[in-house]
């Protein structure tokens, strides 16, 4: 995730200034959170939503986002998600937050948190979701984005059939930000609408 280094500020920023989209993606995602349960970010960045979602364990590749997520008191492992710091069914969940358009093997990552998890252990994942009408929009001004230039978004369907070839299973979907305008916008079940979608999937129970 190179295309962050030297922009952490920035990207940082973009939460403070677009508060009302920042607690509206918070609110899908803490609502399939599951109490109790120690989460690692994979791909913490700036630790913006690990500090306000209390995860306080994360991995993160660019050093200058690294260094934003320790100010916030989170513990940093500088790791990949392909290259995740954990032995097998060792971690007890999992999220990763619009991480999966800056990867060009999404199989790899979904394998390797596959094998980091315990049996049962809850996978979290927030993308772009570029079934929906501003999906469609993201991709049109890509290109022209510090941030997302080279990105691939995509769908539901594309996310949930690479999890379950994963080993995962699909427990639940919510979705969020309809406009972007930055005012309050309400959570709701499944997706197609809302660009900011947030799957809970579950690592399978291997049968003896």
């Amino acid at each position: 995730m190179n295309c962050f280094d030297g922009h952490a500020a920035e990207y940082d920023a973009w939460f403070y200034e677009n508060d009302k989209l920042f607690d509206s993606e918070y609110d899908a995602l803490n609502c399939l959170l599951e109490s109790g349960v120690e989460y690692t970010e994979v791909g913490v960045g700036t630790g913006i939503f690990a500090q306000r979602l209390g995860i306080r364990r994360g991995v993160e590749p660019c050093e200058s986002m690294a260094r934003f997520a320790k100010e916030r008191g989170i513990e940093v492992v500088s790791a990949s998600a392909q290259n995740l710091p954990f032995a097998d069914g060792e971690a007890q969940g999992l999220v990763m937050i619009t991480v999966d358009c800056f990867v060009k093997d999404l199989s790899e990552v979904f394998r390797e948190a596959h094998r980091a998890l315990k049996d049962g252990g809850s996978y979290v994942v927030a993308f772009i979701d570029a079934g929906t009408p501003l999906g469609k929009r993201y991709e049109e001004f890509k290109e022209d984005s510090v941030y997302y230039k080279g990105a691939v978004f995509r769908s539901f369907d594309e996310i949930s059939d690479l999890l379950s070839e994963a080993g995962f299973s699909v427990i639940r979907c919510v979705q969020t930000v309809f406009t972007l305008d930055n005012v309050a916008q309400p959570v709701r079940e499944n997706h197609g609408e809302g660009v900011f979608a947030v799957i809970k999937a579950e690592k399978e129970i291997e049968k003896c």
